[in-house]
């Protein structure tokens, strides 16, 4: 999880950032069931989408889908 704020304002490529880009992440007292739940999804969808394709990879993201 990134800040908005910051990265809306900067319109470059990351290889050209020397700005400092904090990271947040989602714990007791962090709270961000919403963001661990569209995450969630969003594995448990492209596991649908690698099935076939790749099913290792597939199976991958359905197992941290769960988790």
């Amino acid at each position: 999880v990134g800040d908005g704020d910051t990265d809306h304002y900067c319109w470059q490529r990351p290889e050209d950032m020397t700005s400092s880009r904090f990271a947040y992440r989602i714990d007791a007292n962090h709270p961000g069931s919403d963001l661990a739940g569209e995450t969630a999804a969003a594995m448990a969808a492209a596991s649908l989408v690698f099935r076939h394709s790749d099913p290792h990879y597939a199976n991958e993201l359905l197992i941290h889908a769960k988790q």
